[in-house]
């Protein structure tokens, strides 16, 4: 079989190509493709020595383009994958789907994506409040989704009851301290429907642990919630809530989503396409 592996001497210095994948022309070395020159100027090395490297030519950099794009397309959908573990539906929530995109809540939502390494530094998040239906989740999903697009860094969005069930499931095999700096290391955690959980001792401990290795590891939180504002943000005589409510009084900034219930406004966007699309050309 013939070598296809030609090597010719450039300014004293050897110089290896494949004969398949370049040719030599005016002593240098081109691509067969895009007819790039793939050698360089010879350079010095260790005083009296010459050293020659190899360029990447335009197929090599268009190649290499092409990977970093599909390796960044892994990474999203993998971190999206994670964030939504038990909701997948969410994974299609995007600020572009809104139906009311100058609302101020949604101006404040994109915001605090653009300005989230800032934000993250001083450990600030975000309280959604408001009546049930008005799109709390769909806006915490929607800030999600671009984060991990724009930033490709791990976001999680689970509801208490979720992380109870993780703990529970897992029985004396799970390390509940390992468990918690586990939801403390992801740089944004978003808390869903927070306080439909069950009001017990042993369920508001493990909420305040949550909310605690956050406040604690100085990472923003988002938190979703139909409790009034007022619950909250005011002193509570119960001592579990209030040892919750205080950390999240320090952590997050209220935001009220009103307007209205956006899933009735989804469901009849989609009830029109459908009708549309069944009835087509009349």
């Amino acid at each position: 079989m013939e070598d296809k592996i030609k090597t010719i001497e450039i300014d004293g210095v050897e110089f290896p190509f494949n004969l398949d994948k370049a040719f030599e022309k005016d002593g240098h070395v081109y691509c067969r493709e895009c007819e790039e020159r793939i050698d360089s100027d010879p350079l010095n090395y260790l005083g009296n020595k010459k050293i020659l490297f190899r360029r990447q030519c335009k197929c090599v950099r268009e190649e290499e383009s092409l990977r970093k794009v599909k390796e960044e397309a892994d990474h999203i959908r993998r971190f999206k994958e994670e964030c939504f573990l038990t909701s997948r539906n969410l994974i299609s929530c995007t600020f572009d789907k809104l139906i009311a995109p100058d609302r101020q809540e949604v101006i404040i939502a994109r915001n605090f994506v653009k300005n989230f390494k800032e934000l993250s530094k001083e450990n600030n998040g975000l309280i959604f409040h408001g009546n049930v239906g008005t799109g709390k989740t769909y806006l915490a999903a929607c800030i999600a989704n671009k984060i991990i697009e724009d930033y490709q860094i791990r976001v999680k969005m689970r509801n208490i009851p979720q992380i109870i069930n993780d703990i529970e499931k897992g029985g004396f095999d799970i390390d509940k301290n390992d468990y918690y700096r586990k939801l403390s290391s992801v740089s944004l955690l978003i808390l869903d429907d927070f306080g439909i959980e069950r009001n017990t001792e042993y369920v508001n401990e493990m909420v305040y642990q949550i909310i605690n290795t956050r406040y604690e590891s100085k990472k923003p939180t988002i938190i979703s919630t139909n409790i009034p504002l007022g619950v909250i943000m005011n002193s509570s005589n119960d001592i579990d809530k209030e040892r919750i409510y205080s950390r999240l009084r320090e952590m997050c900034i209220p935001v009220k989503i009103a307007g209205k219930d956006i899933r009735t406004e989804l469901g009849r966007k989609k009830l029109r396409q459908t009708r549309d699309l069944l009835l087509g050309d009349r």
